[in-house]
């Protein structure tokens, strides 16, 4: 596992509690155009894994599929951080609850990927926000090309799974494909890495760099 550089500092994910408890969903995918598990399975593509996180829950399943994986990783970070008042689900008036009902929000992000083009496989973390993808995802998902690329989503989530979320995606990155994604309960507890290892083998995923199992 290697951290791509181009930003700097780190941030934490989901504005649910922390859990130990619970284990991997894979996604029933709602994106239009059908699946593309075939594109997942191209022996040899360069994969990234990129995340989002403001509590620590998708930062460790990123994490995990990153070493699982053996690919790079990379974390998207807001210029202006996310506090807890700024995700206070219960006020209205919140940062992330205007951002959310915002559709044109874009919360600009740190830094830059290198050579983003090299990759062919894109892991893209976040939580569920709102019943969707937290604004920040749509900044980067709007700054780089995903023609050609596959898109493969996983969130953490305190009961709702994808919500809606990968939807917006798609529509975000209309030239990319999608694969199965997967979902995770808080932070997956114990059980984690068993449960991403069965999602990838589950899925026939076979990417540059991966250590056997």
């Amino acid at each position: 596992m290697q951290t791509v550089t181009g930003q700097s500092g780190t941030k934490e994910d989901a504005n649910e509690t922390e859990s130990s408890s619970d284990t991997q969903e894979p996604a029933q995918t709602e994106e239009p155009g059908g699946s593309s598990q075939e594109e997942t399975q191209r022996t040899g593509a360069k994969a990234l894994v990129v995340f989002f996180s403001a509590t620590g829950n998708t930062k460790a399943v990123a994490e995990t599929l990153a070493e699982l994986e053996g690919t790079d990783i990379y974390e998207i970070v807001p210029e202006q951080p996310y506090t807890d008042e700024d995700l206070n689900y219960n006020d209205r008036t919140t940062r992330a609850t205007a951002e959310q009902n915002d559709p044109d929000a874009r919360p600009a992000i740190q830094g830059s990927i290198t050579d983003f083009e090299q990759y062919e496989v894109v892991y893209v973390g976040y939580p569920n926000w709102w019943a969707s993808i937290p604004m920040p995802i749509a900044s980067f998902l709007e700054e780089y090309d995903f023609t050609g690329k596959t898109i493969i989503p996983f969130c953490s989530h305190g009961g709702g799974r994808f919500g809606q979320s990968l939807t917006a995606i798609a529509k975000l990155a209309p030239d990319a494909q999608m694969g199965e994604g997967l979902s995770v309960h808080y932070s997956g507890g114990n059980s984690l890495p068993d449960d991403v290892a069965e999602w990838l083998e589950n899925n026939g995923i076979n990417v540059s760099g991966r250590q056997g199992r």
